[in-house]
This record gives structure tokens, sequence and C-alpha cells, in this order.
């Protein structure tokens, strides 16, 4: 069972015609700036001609732009007000490793504003769970069937939300919490854990080692507490959620 939240999808009228002449890695479904793009971002030559095919002839309405590199977008004629969302195929790799936290805190420089979907080969609740953590906006395993993946898709390209059921009230987040490690309101059972470490002044090598990660995963965690606290430095931070620990404190001393 899969969660959608709802949003606008497109309709006949969105769609265009489509030419067959269109250079290969370039934009199809229109002229450029006519309609909005969507990237497609895959290291692996295979993956990225097929699934990008997949994504020219299925996804009307939107460019698409294939790409190998998110450095490359630079070097494109892509206007950022008209990048619709991001897919990128993840693959084999878990979200924790150094390769995605690094590709999703260099889309977060690129377009800040912009939807990112993921997809992966992995559908385990952990996996799930640290993606929205690192904030992307759509999970889509590829053990689903294409059709239910293009309409994920889809979903994610007009501001909606794509996820396995599995990252919602999960057991294990419960059983934490229970455990008596409180999650905070508003944030995520990681996120929670970060913002205790920058409580005590940790610098963000220690705070990985701590919590046995990658210490890129540890920067994109703190730039998307700093989002949600509207923060502008790790001092701020820990000012602005300084109640929320001396409450949990108050709490297990009762």
């Amino acid at each position: 069972m899969y969660v959608l939240k709802s949003a606008r999808m497109p309709n006949a009228e969105d769609a265009a015609p489509r030419g067959d002449d269109v250079p290969r890695g370039g934009l199809q479904n229109g002229a450029l700036g006519e309609l909005p793009t969507v990237i497609y971002l895959d290291t692996r030559a295979f993956t990225r001609d097929c699934v990008g095919g997949w994504l020219r002839s299925s996804l009307s309405g939107f460019n698409v732009c294939i790409l190998q590199d998110p450095d490359q977008i630079e070097t494109m004629p892509i206007a950022s007000g008209k990048t619709q969302a991001v897919i990128i195929n993840a693959g084999p790799e878990r979200m924790s490793s150094a390769t995605v936290t690094r590709l999703l805190s260099r889309l977060n420089e690129l377009f800040p504003e912009v939807p990112v979907a993921v997809l992966s080969d992995y559908e385990d609740p952990e996996n799930i769970r640290e993606a929205f953590n690192l904030g992307v906006q759509g999970y889509i395993p590829t053990s689903l069937g294409s059709r239910v993946a293009i309409g994920a898709v889809q979903l994610v390209c007009v501001g909606g939300t794509f996820a396995p059921a599995a990252t919602l009230l999960s057991q294990s987040d419960r059983h934490q919490a229970s455990a008596g490690e409180p999650l905070i309101e508003g944030f995520t059972q990681r996120q929670s854990q970060i913002l205790e470490c920058l409580r005590r002044g940790m610098a963000n090598k220690l705070i990985a080692y701590e919590l046995d990660m990658c210490e890129s995963t540890v920067k994109v965690h703190i730039r998307n507490i700093m989002k949600k606290l509207n923060a502008t430095n790790r001092t701020q931070v820990a000012y602005l959620t300084r109640g929320f620990f001396e409450g949990a404190n108050e709490y297990q001393r009762a």
C-alpha cells in the first residue's frame, strides 16, 4: 500500500505534441520555455537511457532533461523558475551513502525550492525514512509497476508527496520514543537526535561519529532543521530549541 497526498494532476489540455528529432540528453515534449522542466539524474548509462526514455514517453506536459551529473545543470539552458521537479535514480545506493547525500546537498544548492523524488531499489522502512529525513518529496521503489511509478512522478511534479505507507507511524520510531528518547514535535527522530547534539555544541564530525552517519548526511539534516526553524546558523538553532530539551528534562525528572 502507498500513501499519496493529493495535488492537481496534469490534464489533457496540459499536454503538448512531442517531436521525434530531439537531441539525445536534451529536452523533449515541447520547446524550451514553453513547458515546465523535469530533470532526471542517473550516473549509470543503461538505466539513464532506459528510465529517461520511459519518462520522456510517459510524462506528458513536461520537458524532460536527462543528465549524468548535477553539475551539467549549470551548462544547460534551464531556468530555475521552470524546473518543476528533479528525479534521481539512487539505484543500489542507500540513502545514507555519501554519494546520495552529496547529490541531494548539491541539488539543494542549485534548486532549493524544487521538489526531489528518488527512485530506489530498496523498500525497507529505514531507507525510506532516511530519504524523507533528507528532504525528498517522493520515494519511488523500482519494484512498482510502470503506471503506478509514472503517477507518483506526476504527483511530485505538481507539488504532491508520494511514499510507501511504511514510512508513517513506524513501529521503530514509536518504540524509540517510548524507550525514553522523545521525539521533538515537528522534527523526525534523526533530526531530534541531531538537535540534541547541537545543543551540546558538538561539531559535525563528532555528530557523525556518535550517530554512526556520514558527515555529509549530518550537514543535510542540519540544513533541513535550519529551514524548519527559519534559522541562519547553528547558534540560532540551539537557542530556538532550548525549550524542547528543558521540557523533556523536566518530564524525565518527574
